[in-house]
């Protein structure tokens, strides 16, 4: 077979990021008593992205991630409360989050016997080792790169570099990189020169140039992929 290490993004590839984020804002107002509302939680979501996106492009730290959002958006809707507080307590919650997305474990579980698996995250350390601790993929990944513990987020390609040198692999042809993320995920293993295949389970339109290798609306369809003969 070609591929010899198969990357995962975790969240919204693996992980169901938006039941935990849910979860976690859901515990996370009620404590401070402010509602939570589908309009409210929409508008973190808002803020939140645009976080992230500051961070992906190198412009805050993880530290200053964890909080800033918090103040953008109690700034926003007149919440008079601590962000690092908040941000705490939000981060706590987030990590009990390890819902996975339906059918991934038995995806994983036949791809084991045959593939080394690796996972890349943008993510906070703390939260994302504590979301694998609560969901049955504790201990797949080899290695597991987090951005936060690296120093370097997706798609800058050093986060990559970091993960082959820990595999030890040269061969870049022999690896997939597999992920929902344009920005992050695809845009970075382009810049990385892997392979790359896009889980698209919405069918949105490819909108750049540069595309990836494999195109999937659904994670089984990895499996006739990863298995095809050279």
């Amino acid at each position: 077979m070609k591929y010899q290490l198969l990357i995962f993004d975790l969240d919204n590839t693996l992980f169901d990021y938006n039941k935990a984020e849910n979860f976690a804002l859901d515990k996370t107002l009620i404590h401070f008593g402010c509602s939570a509302t589908a309009e409210i939680k929409e508008s973190y979501r808002e803020i939140n992205e645009q976080t992230w996106q500051k961070y992906e492009r190198g412009e805050i730290t993880s530290e200053q991630l964890r909080f800033q959002r918090f103040e953008s958006f109690g700034e926003a809707h007149g919440f008079d409360w601590d962000a690092f507080e908040v941000g705490s307590l939000y981060l706590k919650n987030l990590g009990l989050g390890g819902f996975i997305l339906a059918g991934t474990e038995e995806l994983l579980c036949r791809l084991k016997p045959d593939f080394r698996m690796a996972a890349c995250t943008n993510g906070i350390s703390d939260v994302q080792r504590s979301r694998l601790a609560h969901s049955p993929f504790e201990g797949f990944f080899e290695p597991l790169i987090i951005s936060d513990e690296v120093g370097f987020a997706k798609p800058d390609p050093e986060i990559f570099r970091i993960l082959l040198d820990k595999a030890g692999i040269t061969d870049k042809s022999t690896v997939l990189m597999i992920g929902d993320s344009i920005s992050s995920d695809i845009s970075g293993a382009i810049a990385a020169g892997l392979p790359c295949c896009w889980y698209n389970p919405y069918a949105a339109e490819w909108p750049l140039v540069a595309g990836p290798d494999f195109i999937i609306n659904e994670l089984s369809d990895l499996e006739s992929i990863v298995y095809l003969e050279e």
